[in-house]
C-alpha cells in the first residue's frame, strides 16, 4: 500500500537550527498515523534523536547534492517500508 506524506518541506536553503524547529512544529500537527517529508540540508542526527525519543519512525536517505531525505510517520512504522528510496518525493 502507497500513501503520501501530508507534506513535503523543502528546507535545504536554511541554515541550522532552522530546519530542525520548522519540522518539531510540522509535527505538532501532525495526525497520528499521518507522515511528512522533510529533505535537509545536511543529516539532521541531532533531530533523529528528538524523533525517537518522541516515539516516531523515520527513515533518511541521501538525496541530489549530498542533502537527506527524512520521512516521519506517527505511530506507523510499517509504513517505512524496507524498499523505500524517497523516489516518489
Amino acid at each position: 500500500m502507497s500513501r503520501s506524506p501530508v507534506a513535503v518541506l523543502d528546507l535545504r536553503h536554511l541554515s541550522p537550527p532552522e530546519p530542525m524547529e520548522r519540522i518539531l512544529a510540522a509535527l505538532e500537527s501532525l495526525p497520528a498515523g499521518e507522515g511528512l517529508v522533510a529533505i535537509t540540508p545536511l543529516y539532521p542526527a541531532p533531530l533523529l534523536t528528538i524523533l525517537s525519543a518522541d516515539g516516531f519512525a523515520y527513515r533518511a536517505n541521501a538525496v541530489e547534492a549530498g542533502h537527506r531525505l527524512l520521512i516521519v510517520r506517527l505511530e506507523s512504522a510499517e509504513l517505512l517500508a524496507d524498499d523505500w528510496d524517497g523516489d516518489d518525493v
